[in-house]
């Protein structure tokens, strides 16, 4: 563990981080009002303090009806049809919070899947260039080794983005 405090992340790796970090703040300051409230409430709807409080609530209209609180005059008498109207219509809230926050998130993870897909084409160009230099950096050298072979050559061909997805689509099972 000392050692990781002693070497520092390297200064790129440090740079990567603060720009993560920096895309995350900016979608998170470009939150409207509403996505901020649902964001809030269905953050909130899946902890144990909301499950907690969802109990004692109940516990205290049922101990409230059942007249087992006597400072308190009852208001729904079993089988407690106003909680079932309670209940049912907090279902249905809870149910759009939570779709709305999903939606959210959904269109953040496609946002980070297409930097991905930018990123990986580039890396795939860069490679391409890579293996294609190195090729001709062999034969220039005249050097004869298993490496330069005929996946090595083809690797170091450009691949049309398009061609590779008309192949994944016209492969999928869906079709």
């Amino acid at each position: 563990m000392s050692e990781q405090l002693e070497n520092p992340l390297p200064s790129f790796v440090s740079e990567n981080i603060d720009a993560i970090i920096g895309a995350e703040q900016a979608a998170n300051r470009r939150q409207s009002r509403s996505e901020v409230i649902y964001e809030f409430v269905g953050g909130s709807i899946g902890t144990l303090n909301f499950v907690v409080f969802q109990l004692i609530g109940v516990i205290l209209w049922v101990a409230i009806n059942t007249g087992l609180m006597p400072l308190v005059r009852p208001f729904d008498h079993f089988p407690f049809p106003i909680l079932n109207q309670v209940v049912a219509l907090e279902a249905v809230l809870m149910t759009a919070f939570v779709l709305m926050k999903q939606n959210r998130m959904s269109k953040l993870a496609d946002r980070r899947a297409h930097l991905n897909l930018q990123i990986n084409l580039l890396i795939e160009r860069e490679s391409t260039k890579i293996i294609g230099m190195l090729l001709e950096i062999g034969k220039r050298l005249d050097i004869q080794h298993k490496m330069l072979d005929e996946e090595s050559s083809q690797l170091s061909r450009l691949l049309a983005i398009e061609t590779l997805i008309e192949t994944l689509h016209s492969k999928f099972p869906d079709r």
